[in-house]
């Protein structure tokens, strides 16, 4: 063995006691009689691996590896059953068997898993208060809901149908057995009970519903039909591709088109996933979160629960409405970025020409509520609890999906019949509802072609407006007449600081 090769051995050996050093040692901190290994057991844990991962190597024997591990859980178990104050755990145990593998992996060349598998163990062992604290705070229905969604975003999600709805409007009537592309001619077999006639149109679909062309019957024989491709040319086209005659419904093919199940459940996920973050962040700092922070991350969960919660506390104390309104606004601001953050992952264009209105106003909006800071700074800012909902269950994840399904069948439509001069008020009335779905729907009708980026960013930003002031009414419908007076102005602000960005950012001529 030349001198390289055994001061690599040497380095993965000392590697090895390490790892089991410091394992051990978190072990013999620990305060516990239960716990009878310490340091040395560790080091020798870890040593006994990397030995066993060594010869495995030299002799070509993976045995000698289970072999090692045998007499170590031979071992551990004596100490076990020997130790009678030992609790009910086997924590020290487990991290025993994991320091023997450790070792095993460093000696086969995976120096860099066996260190993060170590620092996840000290992590795992070190935060077993934390733990426990947060075990006591986790709620059976959020356990569920968090399975809920674990299910439906690696269960459900991928076996959803990729192609819009109004593929599936009509009837197949044959199937392709011959394709003649040079010519442009296919030839197809007629179904049981079915009837085609010369010169209809034909849709040729592939078996998951994607369509692949048009061809024009030229010819009926019994069950055999001639037909010509119609240009574009199809592509893709084989023995087998269904014949489809299409329900000739146009209103219903529009509005259709704009509805993909696998598109519109992968949204609810992602809205899901960024308001559940927030809920974590609220349980996590409970109720020792002050008016401010809970209005920062509630507007993460849902800027429309915590605007209710803090107008319905104005009532019963008109005299903090300075505070509460610095809370709402918070609340509000987050909802931009929030909204840069989801259009990121579905349309990265439509992001980047959005970041500029929407960061100006969540800005404005952030300065804002540190001028009501600074104003009120000397009154109390006790914790105030806002009761969310688990953001995941199965009931809003549905609502949700229904409503973003309507918006984008309503924008589809509006923009077929109505033209596209008609997404603005589109846009604002959406938005007053959720906008989230109008963002979305924008950026669909944006990624598909049918409007330019520069007014779909517009009428996102539109839609956001527009639900920005939607808190406002709620607040002059449920909260007390200081906090409307203390949020119109600044959303009069925030609102005419996004319009002038939007005007003169974005090119709206013909």
């Amino acid at each position: 063995m030349n001198s390289a090769s055994l001061i690599s051995l040497f380095w993965q050996f000392g590697l090895a006691a390490i790892l089991g050093f410091l394992i051990g040692l978190e072990r013999e901190m620990r305060d516990d009689k239960s716990v009878t290994l310490g340091i040395r057991d560790f080091v020798l844990y870890a040593l006994l691996g990397a030995l066993c991962g060594h010869l495995s190597t030299a002799y070509n024997n993976p045995w000698l590896i289970i072999s090692g591990l045998l007499a170590l859980i031979v071992l551990i178990m004596s100490s076990y059953w020997a130790n009678r104050d030992h609790g009910p755990g086997i924590t020290t145990e487990a991290a025993a068997v994991l320091t023997f593998f450790l070792g095993v992996l460093i000696m086969h060349g995976s120096s860099e898993i066996a260190i993060a598998l170590s620092i996840v163990t000290l992590a795992v062992l070190f935060t077993k208060p934390q733990i426990k604290r947060f075990r006591a705070n986790v709620q059976t229905h959020e356990l569920r809901a968090v399975v809920l969604f674990l299910t439906i975003t690696f269960i459900v999600l991928p076996v959803l149908p990729r192609t819009s709805l109004d593929s599936y409007l009509g009837f197949t009537v044959a199937t392709l057995t011959k394709v003649d592309a040079a010519r442009g001619r296919v030839q197809m077999e007629l179904l049981p009970n079915r009837d085609v006639e010369v010169g209809e149109l034909l849709e040729l679909v592939s078996q998951n519903r994607v369509k692949l062309g048009q061809a024009e019957v030229s010819a009926v024989k019994g069950e055999e039909i001639q037909a010509v491709l119609k240009e574009p040319a199809a592509t893709g086209l084989r023995a087998g591709v269904q014949a489809r005659q299409p329900l000739d419904v146009e209103f219903l093919q529009v509005m259709l088109s704009a509805l993909k199940p696998y598109k519109i459940w992968l949204i609810v996920v992602l809205v899901s996933f960024v308001s559940f973050i927030g809920y974590v962040l609220i349980k996590i700092i409970g109720s020792s979160a002050g008016i401010g922070l809970t209005g920062l991350i509630g507007g993460l969960v849902s800027s429309t629960v915590t605007t209710l919660s803090f107008a319905r506390r104005s009532r019963e104390h008109p005299e903090a409405s300075r505070l509460f309104a610095m809370a709402v606004i918070l609340a509000s601001s987050v909802m931009f970025p929030r909204l840069v953050l989801e259009i990121a992952f579905v349309n990265q264009s439509l992001m980047h020409n959005i970041v500029v209105p929407l960061g100006v106003m969540g800005l404005t909006g952030a300065l804002l509520a540190f001028y009501l800071y600074m104003k009120s700074r000397d009154m109390a800012s006790d914790a105030v609890a806002v009761r969310f909902d688990n953001p995941f269950s199965l009931k809003s994840a549905i609502n949700f999906a229904l409503v973003f399904a309507t918006i984008l069948m309503v924008t589809r439509l509006a923009t077929f019949y109505l033209g596209n001069e008609w997404l603005p008020l589109v846009a604002i009335v959406s938005g007053l509802t959720d906008a989230d779905a109008i963002a979305f729907s924008l950026s669909s009708l944006e990624h598909n072609g049918l409007i330019p980026l520069d007014w779909a960013s517009f009428n996102l930003v539109l839609g956001a407006l527009s639900n920005t002031f939607m808190k406002l009414l709620l607040v002059f419908g449920l909260g007390h007449r200081a906090l409307f007076r203390q949020l119109l102005l600044s959303f009069l602000v925030i609102g005419a600081v996004g319009l002038i960005t939007m005007f003169l950012y974005y090119d709206l001529g013909p």
